[in-house]
């Protein structure tokens, strides 16, 4: 009976580590998946609905985003991605600055490492397998 409670207890204390962490993950997986979404679905979107421009207006952002459904909780990575300096400096709060919120970007559109082992392991058009012909063939 003594090593159920303590299975139990420990379960429990597990339980409660692992449903904090992944309230903190959640967060930050949201963040990254409106980030992606706003790179690769927001852009084409943009550029059908107003032509490929380099900069659009809040008004075309706002607009696009609430068509495609996306979430607005952070509208401001949209923001830097394709309005002007002076929209962007406007909505967003003073303890976001733009260097961290491009490092976040950046971080969320990237592969990581075992993406980028994968993404690179079919890419390569030399059919060498991925290794260098270094010269030496060993006495050939």
């Amino acid at each position: 009976m003594a090593r159920f409670r303590f299975a139990s207890h420990f379960s429990q204390q597990y339980l409660a580590a692992y449903c904090g962490v992944m309230r903190k993950g959640v967060s930050m997986f949201g963040k990254n998946s409106a980030i992606r979404k706003y790179k690769y679905k927001l852009r084409p979107a943009l550029a059908k609905r107003y032509g490929g421009s380099p900069v659009y207006t809040q008004a075309q952002v706002d607009k696009t985003i609430e068509e495609l459904g996306f979430n607005k909780r952070h509208i401001q990575y949209a923001y830097l991605m394709y309005c002007d300096e002076n929209t962007f400096t406007s909505n967003t709060s003073s303890n976001e600055n733009r260097e961290d919120m491009s490092n976040t970007i950046a971080a969320a559109t990237t592969f990581g490492f075992i993406g980028s082992i994968f993404y690179s392991s079919g890419s390569s058009d030399d059919g060498g397998g991925g290794f260098s012909d270094g010269g030496s063939g060993g006495g050939e």
